[in-house]
C-alpha cells in the first residue's frame, strides 16, 4: 500500500490553509469559475490525454513502498506534519523538482490580496525568498480537511425534475451548490489565476487533496478540466508526479516562446529599461523578432479564463529601442488586432497607437473547449460554451500611461475627449466599432488621449457576435447589464465614455469626499450585481438610478466646479436613454406641451446615435478658463484603478474585481445641459 493510503478523517488540529480573501471574494470566484468547468474526467483519461501520450518512452514507475505515511483515523495531525508526510512520499519519484510546504507563506497576488497554498512543486534550489513569489511554483497544492463539505464537485450528483406532463425526470449535476464547495473551487481557482498571471504558461497543473482521495486539474484559458475523485492509495497521484518529473517544458504548460536572454542581451534591455541590475529579464518572442522584458508582472486578472491580457515596456533587439509589448490570448475567431489596427490607419483614423507587429505565438491554443465537441459520456453538466483562444502579441510604438496618471482633470477630460473622436471616427469612418470601452483602454501620451484594446471590436454591420456582453462590468451600459444578448450598439459605448469619466474622477480627482465615501459610492453604483438561475450576471439598476439623479455628483464639491458641472450634463444627456417617452398624462392633458415633451424626448434621442454632440461639449468645456493646474488627488493614488476585462474574456463577478443592463417626465433639454450661452 502506498504512501497516500488512508489519510485519517480525525484530524481535528488540521487548519484549511487556503487564499487570504474575504470568503465571499473566494464564493464569487468560485461561483464564475463553475461556468468553465468540464468533468468529472476518468483520471486515467487525463493521465493519459495529458502526461503519458505526449512523454515518449517514459521511466516506469517506481515501485516504492510508502508505509510511513500510512495513517490511521486515531492519529491527529498537525499541519506541518500532514505536509511533511506528503512530501517524504511524493518527492522520492519527482526527484527534478522539490516540494515544498509553503501553508505559512503568503504570496503576493492581485494587488493587495495574498494567495496561500498548502505545499508547492518548484524547481530544484528554489531560494526561501522565493516561496512567496507566485512566479515561481510549478505546481499548486491545496489540502481540504472535510470531503462531504468541502468536495466543490459531485461525480453521482443526481436530482428528479417534474415535467409539465406531471412525469419525473432524473438529472445529473457535478457542481454542488453549496458554500463550502464554492469556497473550495475559489480558492483552487484563484491560485491558477495568480500562476496564469505572474508565469509564462500555455496551461496549468494542480491538485485538491482530501484525507482519502484527490482531484487533478488542468487550466487554460478556455476552461478547467477535472478528474473524478480517486483514491489516494491509488497509483494515480503518484503517476501523475512521475510524468510530471520527466514531461518537457512544453507538456508542462511552459511558455516555450519565452526564454532567458544572452549576458550581452541582458545587458542593452537593462539600459534601455532603466539601468537596474536586478531586474531579471525575460526575452519574449514574436515572428523573428525578439523582444526583452522585466520579469515583473501586475497581477491585474483575479481570474485564469479569458483573454488574460498584461503589458510590458519591452526592449526590441531588431530597433534597438524600447517599445510596449501586449500578450494576450485573443478569441479565435475574432480578427488579430494588428489588422484592425491597420485598417484604422487606412482610415486615417485620430488618437491611436501605431503598430509595429503583431501575430499569434506558435501553436499556442485552448484545449478545454475541444472535449465539449466530442461525445464524452463522462461529462457532466456541462458549460453552455467555451471559446478557443490563441497566444497572441502585439507591439507598438507609444509608452503610454494609464488614463489615472493624468495630472490634472484638463489632461483627464482632454484624453477622454481624444478618445471619444478616436471612437466616433472609426465607427463612421471604417466602420468599426470598439466594444471595450473601459478606464484601462484609454491611455496619455504627451497629454493627448489614445484609445487601445481594438481586439474585441467588430464591423458595425456584423451583428454575428451580438449574444456576447464584452466591456469592463464597471463602465458596460446598463442596457446591456440589464440584457446580456442583447446587440452592443453606438450608445453603448458612448455611455461606457460617460462611466468612465465619472468613475475616474470620483477616484483620483480633488474633491471634499473621503476615501471610505468614495469607495462606497463607486461600489453601489458600478459594482452592484446579481446572478440569474441560468448563471448568467445581471445589473444596471443603481447605475440606471445614478444617470436619472446623480445624487453622489451633486453633492460632491469638487475642486474643479467646471468638472462636476460638465459630469451633470452629459450624466443628464445620456439618462434620456432610459427615460420612457412622454405621455399624455405627464402633459396634464395639455396635447401642445405633450408634443413639445415628445420633441424633447426624440431630440435627446437622436444625440445619443452620435457622440459628435458630446464631443464638442466636452470641447466647450476645455476651452472655459480657470482650469485648475494640479487638481488631481494625491491620496488616491496607490488606489488600483479598475482593470479592463471582459465578460467574453472570463471576467469574475463585479465584487471579485479589482475586473472578464426611470422614469422622468422631463425631456432632455439641450440649453440647460450647456455649460456656457451660445
Amino acid at each position: 500500500m502506498n504512501g497516500f493510503a488512508s489519510l485519517a478523517e480525525d484530524q481535528r488540529d488540521y487548519e484549511q490553509c487556503s487564499l487570504i480573501f474575504h470568503d465571499d471574494k473566494f464564493e464569487d470566484m468560485g461561483l464564475e469559475a463553475s461556468k468553465y468547468v468540464v468533468g468529472p474526467m476518468p483520471v486515467d483519461d487525463f493521465l493519459q490525454m495529458f502526461l503519458r501520450s505526449l512523454i515518449p518512452n517514459p521511466t516506469p514507475l517506481p515501485s516504492i513502498p510508502f508505509a510511513n505515511f500510512e495513517l490511521t483515523s486515531k492519529v491527529t495531525l498537525g499541519e506541518s506534519e500532514l505536509y511533511a508526510k506528503f512530501i517524504n512520499a511524493v518527492q522520492p519519484i519527482c526527484s527534478n523538482f522539490e516540494l515544498r510546504d509553503v501553508h505559512s507563506n503568503s504570496m503576493h497576488a492581485f494587488e493587495s490580496h495574498n494567495i496561500q497554498p498548502d505545499l508547492c512543486v518548484f524547481k530544484k534550489g528554489i531560494s526561501d525568498i522565493d516561496l512567496c513569489n507566485p512566479s515561481q511554483p510549478e505546481i499548486m497544492i491545496i489540502f481540504k480537511l472535510s470531503i462531504e463539505t468541502d468536495d466543490p464537485f459531485d461525480d453521482n450528483g443526481e436530482y428528479v425534475t417534474l415535467g409539465e406532463d406531471g412525469t419525473s425526470k432524473t438529472e445529473t449535476y457535478f457542481l454542488r451548490a453549496t458554500r463550502a464547495g464554492r469556497h473550495s473551487l475559489g480558492q483552487i481557482t484563484a491560485c491558477a489565476a495568480a500562476q496564469h498571471a505572474a508565469q509564462f504558461r500555455t496551461h496549468i497543473l494542480s491538485v485538491l487533496v482530501f484525507p482519502k482521495h484527490a482531484r487533478l486539474f488542468r487550466w487554460d484559458r478556455s476552461g478547467v478540466v477535472v478528474t473524478e475523485r480517486f483514491p489516494l492509495c491509488s497509483r494515480y497521484l503518484m503517476e501523475f508526479f512521475h510524468l510530471y518529473n520527466y514531461a518537457t517544458s512544453h507538456v508542462q504548460g511552459l511558455d516555450i516562446s519565452a526564454s532567458i536572454p544572452s549576458e550581452d542581451n541582458a545587458s542593452k534591455a537593462r539600459v534601455a529599461l532603466g539601468g537596474d541590475s536586478s531586474l531579471s529579464l525575460v526575452q519574449l518572442s514574436v515572428g523573428f523578432s525578439s523582444y526583452i522584458i522585466s520579469r515583473k508582472v501586475y497581477m491585474n486578472h483575479d481570474c485564469p479564463f479569458g483573454r488574460s491580457t498584461r503589458g510590458f515596456v519591452a526592449y526590441s533587439l531588431s530597433l534597438n529601442t524600447t517599445v510596449f509589448l501586449k500578450d494576450s490570448w485573443r478569441l479565435d475567431y475574432q480578427t488579430p488586432e494588428h489588422d484592425v489596427y491597420r485598417r484604422l490607419w487606412n482610415s486615417h483614423i485620430p488618437h491611436i497607437p501605431t503598430v509595429i507587429e503583431g501575430g499569434d505565438i506558435l501553436d499556442h491554443k485552448t484545449f478545454t473547449q475541444d472535449l465539449l465537441e466530442e461525445d464524452l459520456v463522462w461529462i457532466r453538466d456541462p458549460p453552455r460554451r467555451l471559446k478557443k483562444h490563441r497566444h497572441y502579441r502585439l507591439i507598438l510604438k507609444e509608452i503610454a500611461t494609464p488614463l489615472r496618471s493624468f495630472s490634472s482633470t484638463k489632461v483627464l477630460v482632454s484624453a477622454v475627449r481624444d478618445a471619444m473622436e478616436a471612437h466616433r471616427a472609426a465607427y463612421f469612418n471604417a466602420g468599426i466599432l470598439h466594444r471595450d470601452i473601459s478606464s484601462g483602454n484609454i491611455m496619455i501620451y504627451n497629454k493627448e488621449g489614445l484609445l487601445i484594446d481594438w481586439d474585441l471590436s467588430k464591423s458595425k454591420d456584423n451583428d454575428a457576435r451580438g449574444s456576447e456582453r464584452t466591456g469592463t462590468w464597471q463602465f458596460i451600459s446598463c442596457r446591456l447589464l440589464e440584457d446580456p444578448t442583447a446587440v452592443q450598439d453606438l450608445t453603448d459605448d458612448v455611455e461606457s465614455f460617460i462611466h468612465v469619466l465619472t468613475w475616474v474622477s470620483f477616484r483620483y480627482a480633488k474633491h471634499n469626499l473621503s476615501n471610505e465615501t468614495v469607495n462606497a459610492y463607486l461600489a453601489s453604483i458600478f459594482d452592484r450585481a446579481y446572478y440569474e438561475k441560468d448563471g448568467l450576471a445581471k445589473g444596471g439598476d443603481a447605475k440606471m438610478n445614478y444617470l436619472n439623479y446623480p445624487s453622489q455628483l451633486i453633492g460632491t464639491e469638487f475642486e474643479n466646479p467646471i468638472l462636476k458641472e460638465l459630469l451633470i450634463s452629459i450624466t443628464d444627456t445620456i439618462a434620456v436613454k432610459y427615460r420612457r417617452a412622454p405621455t399624455l398624462r405627464d402633459a396634464r392633458g395639455d396635447v401642445t406641451f405633450l408634443n413639445r415633451l415628445l420633441d424633447y424626448h426624440k431630440e435627446g434621442l437622436g444625440i445619443l446615435e452620435d457622440s459628435e454632440w458630446i464631443i464638442k461639449e466636452i470641447a466647450l468645456a476645455l476651452e472655459l478658463p480657470n482650469w485648475p493646474p494640479d487638481d488631481k488627488s494625491k491620496k488616491y493614488e496607490n488606489t488600483p484603478i479598475v482593470q479592463s476585462t471582459t465578460r467574453t474574456g472570463g471576467q469574475l463577478s463585479p465584487s471579485s474585481l479589482k475586473r472578464r443592463g426611470s422614469e422622468d417626465v422631463d425631456g432632455p433639454n439641450k440649453k440647460s445641459r450647456a455649460l456656457t450661452s451660445r
